[in-house]
């Protein structure tokens, strides 16, 4: 019977982490709903780290040390900081989305981040190729760096995406299975991006 609870203890973890639970989908889904009236009140800088923080990933503000991966304590920092005042505003620089439920809507909430410089999208398995066109319809001329790694959704057609990310320096490509014709891809992406250091394996 221990054996029997290890076993589906171990078996709900697994399915867990790999989004596969019947029912978890609406459940993400509204992890990665853009609530406007919570954009109204704090700007959309905040509700981008709240976004990213409360699907299991890590942000970094530009006038705050800390590295937030925690939801209360997010919002304990932030709470005193009045979005209306300009000396107390902050602004999202970094999101590193490693093993996180972000989904492709969710990426809507990069309208509105005039700073935000470094993303890292690692083993999210819930970011679907049009992530990437919201990403770079509303921040493609800004972000600065970008790594793409083990995010099973994402396919040639996503990566096509990439050539509107014009501010991009550095941009880290690894394990993307589902890219079909690689080659062809990130040569066409070089060519739409000449000054990007592009590392593709």
């Amino acid at each position: 019977m221990a054996r029997f609870l290890i076993r589906a203890s171990d078996s709900f973890k697994n399915k867990l982490a790999s989004h596969e639970i019947p029912g978890l989908r609406w459940l993400i889904d509204g992890f990665n709903y853009r609530d406007m009236s919570r954009l109204k009140e704090i700007g959309p800088d905040r509700l981008a780290a709240e976004w990213v923080v409360k699907n299991n990933g890590a942000i970094k503000f530009d006038k705050l040390s800390t590295r937030f991966d925690d939801y209360n304590m997010l919002i304990r920092a932030t709470a005193e900081l009045d979005p209306r005042v300009p000396k107390e505003q902050v602004h999202l620089i970094e999101i590193d989305a490693t093993d996180s439920s972000v989904s492709g809507f969710g990426c809507y909430h990069f309208e509105g981040l005039n700073d935000i410089k470094s993303v890292a999208f690692i083993r999210c398995k819930s970011l679907q190729d049009f992530g990437l066109e919201y990403m770079g319809r509303y921040a493609g001329n800004k972000i600065s760096y970008l790594t793409l790694e083990s995010c099973p959704r994402i396919t040639e057609y996503g990566l096509e995406h990439l050539k509107q990310f014009s501010a991009l320096e550095s941009l880290i490509l690894k394990d993307l299975k589902n890219v079909h014709r690689p080659k062809e891809t990130i040569d066409s992406i070089r060519r739409s991006l000449p000054n990007c250091d592009i590392h593709y394996s």
